[in-house]
């Protein structure tokens, strides 16, 4: 995952975690069902918002948003 070290605030676009667009490391989440060869939409999320799941029964690494 490339970490970027801030947040591109040319647009409307806000972190889909905390809500904000406050400058800060970011990285960028693949849009699920975009993808058209090896191009993807993607939505940026500040890398201390991100707190990840693993299940092991399953295989899948998520996240809730609350």
């Amino acid at each position: 995952m490339r970490v970027f070290k801030g947040f591109n605030q040319s647009g409307k676009d806000v972190c889909p975690v905390c809500g904000t667009n406050d400058d800060k490391e970011t990285v960028l989440v693949a849009i699920d069902g975009t993808q058209e060869g090896n191009n993807c939409q993607a939505i940026q999320v500040h890398l201390d918002c991100i707190e990840l799941n693993y299940d092991p029964e399953t295989g899948i690494i998520y996240q809730l948003i609350r």
